[in-house]
């Protein structure tokens, strides 16, 4: 096959005739005065480019415009690129591309991020810990918290019960116990990073005695021994993680961990991981595991009869059955224990 083509040298701007033709796996290049036999392996052929001209690209900044693209793309295929030529040139191949490059994002998100999140988590210090509870309170102290209403007796009462409750080897007990009352967040408790666990009178009253409280504590320091709180705020945010993977700094999560943290919605693996530790936990201290079960059906009906006495943005997620989903699922579970 005989292609006709202009050549560049690369030195001038002037055009010169060429013929094409394959001999082997060589191309050989003809013009008046020019002659150029090249190992197609050293040249560089751009994909088509809409109905421009095809390209061969020399190695010395020469080059060469073919106009006949079918013509050229028949040599190709003589040569053995009808592969590449047939993929360069199809729809299908382009959208295969493009929904293999989908998938592997999508699992890069399902497991790759939550991955790195839990290996950055274990890397974060203990004072940054410290202060992502210290900023949740301060910001929120002042908006949705309120002073708490219980007795200076009661709050007692329900720290010397978790106090006398004997923990795993080698487990630390939460840092702290902190009561608010929330006349929007109602009934409802939170892990905090640091170790905090934040108590609301809501959730104190819906109980009906004290080991359905404990059986929350329990729970919620599942997440603390997790790390839940912190990996889903890594999650959540993309710059925080790499700044935590890469350099250990996590600074830039201070400024977003209240509204973050209010916003967590545990996956059913991290629900799953805290009931069972909680499980553990109140077996060992002779507590009926069903005492969990027990104020999650008082919180679920909660739930469905308690209309905000507020609008709030995003108010859905700051309830503490959305934020533990698969409520039913999870009473189910816990009872067959």
């Amino acid at each position: 096959m005989l292609l006709t083509a202009v050549y560049y040298d690369g030195r001038q701007a002037r055009p010169h005739p060429v013929t094409l033709c394959l001999e082997g796996d060589k191309l050989l290049l003809q013009g008046r005065d020019i002659v150029r036999r090249e190992d197609l392996a050293s040249l560089k052929i751009p994909p088509p480019l809409g109905s421009t001209p095809r390209l061969i690209l020399f190695a010395d900044g020469g080059r060469c415009e073919v106009a006949d693209r079918q013509g050229f793309a028949e040599m190709l295929q003589d040569a053995g690129s009808s592969a590449v030529a047939g993929m360069e040139n199809s729809w299908w191949y382009a959208l295969a591309a493009l929904l293999l490059t989908l998938s592997l994002l999508v699992v890069a998100y399902l497991f790759g991020l939550p991955y790195a999140a839990r290996a950055a988590a274990d890397q974060v210090p203990v004072y940054l810990l410290e202060r992502m509870d210290t900023q949740f309170f301060a910001s929120l102290d002042q908006t949705l918290l309120k002073p708490s209403t219980l007795s200076d007796e009661r709050r007692q009462t329900i720290q010397d019960g978790w106090q006398r409750l004997a923990l795993p080897p080698g487990e630390d007990r939460p840092a702290h116990i902190e009561f608010r009352a929330s006349p929007t967040l109602g009934a409802n408790a939170f892990a905090l990073p640091g170790g905090n666990v934040l108590l609301l009178d809501d959730l104190v009253s819906l109980a009906s005695n004290d080991q359905e409280i404990l059986a929350v504590l329990a729970h919620e320091m599942g997440h603390v021994h997790e790390k839940h709180a912190l990996r889903q705020m890594l999650q959540a945010s993309v710059v925080g993680l790499a700044m935590a993977w890469y350099i250990g700094d996590v600074s830039s999560l201070l400024a977003v961990a209240p509204t973050v943290l209010l916003q967590t919605r545990y996956s059913r693996d991290f629900e799953r991981r805290a009931d069972a530790f909680a499980a553990e936990l109140l077996r060992a201290n002779a507590i009926p595991v069903s005492r969990l079960a027990d104020i999650l059906e008082k919180l679920e009906a909660a739930h469905q009869t308690t209309v905000p006495k507020q609008p709030v943005e995003s108010l859905e997620a700051l309830d503490y059955l959305s934020s533990h989903p698969n409520t039913e699922e999870r009473i189910k579970r816990l009872r067959g224990l």
